[in-house]
């Protein structure tokens, strides 16, 4: 498996991610009283994880202790020995409203730490959905990527946000798909995706 420097912008240049020493710098601006703004981020601790473990509520489950479930989610840039895999999560956004409207879809392309005055903050520098609506069929909800001036809209989480893996399909149209599309691929060409509620019981209880 690559191994990535531990220095903050040779990182993003791996990745080919140039958002991510600006999205980091909102991040520990947002979760930092007093951050300053013109510190450099490039002597910063980081380290990099390749998945992260959740830990939820989950009270129709008889095999649970006390109806907690745990489930791992990966980003990383090689799985089983070939490309990446880099899950989706739902995120909660507002924890007074109930399901979906409460919730957003997030695609995670990278957990780190970063470590500031010896304390570590535990982030996730994700792809953000935009909530569309119900699927007047199916029933589920959709979401598409959503984007600011044709770019996707990127930032850095707190892990203290993320509730659980989230599976997307891709809402495929009446267009045919060509033989050889490598399904790595899907999360990056398609305008909509359907939230699928049917993956299992635990998501059908919250995915509403």
């Amino acid at each position: 498996m690559p191994r990535y420097p531990r220095n903050i912008d040779d990182i993003a240049r791996v990745i080919s991610e140039p958002e991510l020493y600006h999205a980091t710098q909102e991040f520990l601006a947002d979760n930092i009283e007093d951050f300053p703004d013109d510190i450099s981020l490039s002597a910063f601790p980081i380290s990099i994880f390749h998945s992260a473990v959740a830990t939820f509520l989950a009270p129709s489950d008889q095999s649970g202790i006390h109806g907690m479930r745990r489930e791992r989610i990966h980003s990383t840039p090689s799985w089983r020995g070939a490309q990446g895999r880099h899950d989706c999560a739902f995120v909660v956004d507002d924890e007074e409203k109930a399901g979906m409207s409460g919730m957003r879809v997030v695609r995670v392309l990278l957990f780190f730490s970063i470590e500031y005055n010896r304390e570590k903050y535990p982030c996730a520098f994700v792809e953000w959905f935009e909530t569309v609506a119900p699927d007047s069929v199916t029933g589920l909800w959709v979401v598409r990527p959503e984007c600011t001036g044709g770019s996707r809209d990127k930032s850095v989480l707190h892990l203290d946000t993320f509730l659980r893996a989230a599976h997307l399909i891709p809402v495929y149209g009446n267009q045919k798909i060509p033989l050889d599309f490598h399904f790595s691929f899907s999360l990056d060409s398609f305008q909509a995706y359907y939230v699928n509620k049917y993956i299992d019981h635990h998501t059908f209880e919250i995915a509403i």
